[in-house]
């Protein structure tokens, strides 16, 4: 069974500019007039190769395992070498923002996600510039000042975009009753044992 992804709008245009090979995800990221026309939106399907059963000869049938639509005005939300810092920059590129994709999970599983989906290296890529502290900070580790939770990144983004989402502070507000009942919890535990 062979899995393989295709990008087959792009495929026929990029062969002129690499002189007939089958382009690569490098030749795509690289290309400024692949980056405009990913822009516009674009479709991902994964598909599964897999040898007709009872055939002596190499004869494979392909099937469609799955296909994402990834609408124009999208954006993931990381802080990759290439991502544009702040929604300011952003909006001085003329780009409206309509889609948020967020990697859910600690920072060295987004991270993971991240280098094993080189798909999500065709979205252009948003970094929030915020100099504060994790609310989670006191619960989990952060690689440094600015590495929010995922909830304080989603909230901080929306409210740069503009966005007037009614209950945006709520979350936070509940974020933080959260954590306050993980603090407590763990002072707990650490004074039973010192008692034990």
């Amino acid at each position: 069974m062979i899995k393989y992804g295709v990008v087959r709008r792009l495929s026929h245009i990029w062969k002129v500019y690499t002189h007939g090979k089958k382009p690569t995800f490098e030749h795509i990221l690289t290309s400024t007039m692949a980056k405009e026309a990913l822009r516009g939106g674009f479709v991902v399907k994964e598909l599964e190769r897999k040898k007709l059963e009872g055939n002596m000869e190499l004869e494979l049938e392909e099937s469609e395992e799955f296909e994402i639509k990834v609408p124009q005005g999208s954006v993931l939300l990381f802080p990759s070498q290439n991502a544009i810092f702040g929604v300011d920059e952003l909006k001085s590129m003329h780009f409206e923002v309509k889609n948020l994709i967020v990697l859910d999970g600690t920072w060295s599983k987004a991270g993971r996600v991240y280098n094993e989906n080189p798909l999500l290296k065709l979205l252009p890529h948003l970094r929030l510039d915020l100099d504060r502290m994790s609310l989670y900070s006191e619960i989990r580790s952060q690689p440094k000042i600015g590495c929010l939770s995922i909830i304080e990144s989603i909230v901080y983004s929306l409210k740069g975009l503009g966005e007037k989402v009614d209950g945006l502070e709520n979350l936070l507000n509940v974020f933080e009753s959260m954590v306050g009942d993980q603090r407590r919890l763990k002072d707990e535990r650490l004074s039973k044992r010192t008692k034990d």
